[in-house]
């Protein structure tokens, strides 16, 4: 397990500068993060492949590790910062309200 040191100040925010640099040209494009959370979004399968490979490529090239177990692949609902997202739109998740 890491954990961030103590005395360390602003490592979540110097976290999320990282990924951001990591895909700045994407983002918001077909992925958005926050912190470890990355969610790439995509209209097609065939395109949805390709901004996974590159997302996955990039990450590594920047030695950071994905947790594979953690991955959701080709879905069309999921949890993502406490909402549910759907094709149709985005809602609260009810156990959190």
């Amino acid at each position: 397990m890491l954990v961030t040191l103590f005395g360390l100040y602003n490592a979540l925010a110097i976290f999320q500068n990282y990924i951001n640099h990591i895909l700045y040209n994407v983002l918001d494009d077909y992925y958005i993060a926050y912190l470890n959370d990355i969610l790439i979004f995509s209209k097609t399968q065939a395109k949805h492949t390709r901004h996974v490979k590159e997302v996955i490529c990039r990450l590594r090239a920047a030695g950071l590790q994905i947790n594979i177990s953690k991955l959701e692949f080709y879905i069309t609902k999921t949890k993502y910062l406490s909402l549910i997202i759907l094709i149709e739109g985005i809602s609260m998740d009810p156990k959190k309200v």
